[in-house]
């Protein structure tokens, strides 16, 4: 279904949304000039080529020619279309929703989602009133002991299933939900003929999403059954691989210095009783790209606190990568063998999961020491061995300062002298490099000069470029430049369109800002090629001759054009016998005042651009 977005209501949503603290949510923005550089979200690289400009309000990466304004960066991360990222960063900044946003999404699969959202709401509070009756006695218990208070089990909305088939169902269905709603969103489970409830004797735990909105549940056993954790299937409004455990809780304890990364729903939990209100969890799987934007979004600084068994190790070597491609500096809190943060904090306390807080190595140092339990360094076999592969870990860390220091601990371990190391290291990037095949131009030569960046293109399309690259400096320089173009046109269709954009914006007295523009510009590819000429600095003296030479060069190819058009007319009655007519007379005289035009300006002689 179509919907008409009122133009000021856009342009209002956009320049509230300042484009480097919204991307600055996704990824590490470092000042470089007057930009913002990242490594770039859209494709892998080593080198950060992804450049944000705060006063034209504009991205661009130099690598892979993705760029865009803020809701074009929107729509690719939160893959959702333009209306959608409007209506997000809208709702980000707090800003009304005009009526007709009603008509976004369709009617019939928007009222269903949201009839999912009640459905589990109801069935959380059906669960934790269950928990605070004699039928949920068991499970209340089970939860002091572990140190849980009533605060807290309200806080996280806990509760309990009953030891029944379809207490839940048939709760649900006396409140008016439909039945097949009920299956859809994994609460009941068909087989055969038979329906039932999927959580039946378990600790349940609603799971929030960061939008305050329950998506599903966990339920824990309170025997030694299998599965020993349940949680709801994937549905409309329920992913694992996007949800993060206690972040509706973790998200509201302002300023987020750091998050931490545990296990499961109760390290989580514990962690809160404790004091800690910065935990969250990855129901149970490994850690995704999805989740890790998720944190990016609220911190940069993420420690991972999984437990010290072989798996957990595992699982936090995994989810390393995952963090630091996300943009996020990666500690690992090392817990002790055969413990999780629950374990430690019921057994010895605040101040001593605080030490271990403290004590946190970086993502390298736990690389390297993972990689040292894996060889016997008294064997000179295995230190080659553990040399190499910890040189190719060392690859991987831009800072040189910080590279530095583990060479001289790999120096203090080994024995093989830091020349040897970085020797390594330099072989190991050659053998890299062959296999790259992206197009990265040197942070040096970014933007320094119009013609390098043009180099090869037509006169006339460089013109235009740059004509609209000035258009978007002020309204007074784009009217000027309008004026002074008449009735000459652009010959490449996107620039055409950009002009009538800039036109039309004019005509109702907007200002055509570049990011502006690019509202109305969805298309992929003419989006990027239109931020690269956005994003051209052009080097002259006087800017009045500038553009003056611009359009010199339009004037120029046209003549030139309708000059060519002219000659094959002129040949083609020559040809058929037509020499004589009145109408080749015209174009041979309308062919000589164009070639005594080019003659008098010295068109073709001067090089513009």
């Amino acid at each position: 279904m179509s919907i008409f977005l009122p133009e000021d209501f856009i342009e209002e949503v956009r320049a509230a949304n300042e484009i480097i603290d919204v991307i600055s949510e996704y990824i590490s923005l470092k000042p470089r000039g007057k930009n913002f550089f990242g490594l770039c979200p859209f494709h892998n690289e080593k080198t950060p080529s992804f450049s944000v400009d705060p006063q034209k309000q504009l991205y661009h990466c130099f690598g892979c020619g993705e760029g865009g304004n803020v809701f074009n960066f929107i729509m690719a991360q939160e893959r959702l279309n333009f209306v959608d990222a409007v209506k997000f960063l809208a709702e980000r900044k707090g800003i009304s929703l005009p009526g007709s946003f009603n008509m976004v999404e369709d009617e019939e699969v928007k009222r269903q989602r949201q009839e999912l959202y009640k459905i589990n709401r109801a069935a959380a509070m059906f669960y934790h009133q269950n928990l605070l009756s004699n039928e949920g006695i068991n499970a209340l218990e089970y939860l002091r002991s572990r140190g849980i208070d009533s605060k807290t089990i309200r806080t996280f909305g806990l509760g309990y299933a009953p030891d029944s088939w379809n207490s839940t169902m048939n709760h649900l269905l006396d409140q008016g939900f439909d039945k097949g709603l009920l299956m859809q969103i994994g609460l009941v489970v068909e087989k055969g003929n038979s329906t039932y409830d999927r959580f039946r004797n378990r600790l349940m735990f609603p799971i929030i999403d960061h939008r305050d909105r329950v998506v599903g549940f966990g339920g824990r056993v309170l025997d030694d059954s299998l599965p020993k954790y349940l949680n709801s299937s994937e549905s409309p409004i329920f992913s694992k691989s996007n949800i993060l455990f206690g972040l509706n809780l973790a998200k509201k304890q302002r300023p987020i210095d750091h998050l931490i990364i545990v296990e499961g729903y109760l390290d989580v939990i514990a962690l809160y009783e404790y004091g800690f209100y910065n935990a969250v969890a990855s129901l149970g799987t490994a850690l995704t790209q999805d989740q890790a934007k998720l944190l990016r979004r609220y911190t940069s600084n993420i420690y991972i606190a999984y437990d010290g068994d072989t798996a957990g190790q595992k699982a936090t070597a995994r989810g390393l990568d995952i963090l630091k491609d996300a943009g996020c500096n990666v500690k690992v809190i090392k817990l002790p063998k055969g413990m999780d943060p629950d374990d430690i904090l019921r057994r010895h306390g605040v101040e001593y999961f605080n030490k271990l807080v403290k004590n946190a190595v970086s993502l390298t140092d736990y690389k390297l020491e993972q990689l040292r339990l894996g060889f016997n360094l008294d064997n000179p076999e295995e230190k080659v061995k553990f040399a190499t592969k910890a040189a190719e870990i060392l690859v991987g860390v831009e800072n040189p300062l910080e590279r530095d220091v583990y060479i001289q601990k790999l120096y203090t371990s080994t024995g093989f002298r830091p020349e040897l190391i970085y020797r390594l290291m330099d072989q190991l990037k050659n053998k890299k490099r062959p296999g790259l095949k992206r197009n990265v131009v040197g942070n040096n030569r970014y933007t320094k000069s119009v013609s390098k960046v043009n180099l090869g293109l037509p006169a006339n399309i460089k013109a235009e470029k740059h004509l609209i690259r000035f258009m978007t400096e002020s309204g007074e320089l784009a009217r000027n430049i309008i004026k002074q173009l008449g009735d000459l046109e652009f010959e490449d269709p996107i620039h055409r369109e950009v002009l009538d954009i800039i036109k039309r914006l004019l005509e109702k007295n907007i200002e055509p800002h570049a990011a502006q523009i690019l509202n109305y510009v969805q298309e992929h590819q003419r989006r990027c090629k239109l931020t690269e000429i956005f994003k051209l600095e052009m080097e002259y003296d006087n800017v009045d001759k500038y553009i003056k030479d611009c359009i010199y060069e339009l004037r120029r190819y046209q003549l030139e054009k309708r000059g060519n058009y002219l000659k094959e007319q002129i040949s083609k009655m020559e040809r058929e016998g037509d020499s004589g007519t009145a109408q080749y007379w015209k174009l041979v005289e309308e062919l000589n005042t164009i070639n005594r035009m080019n003659k008098l300006g010295g068109m073709g002689k001067e090089e513009v651009l």
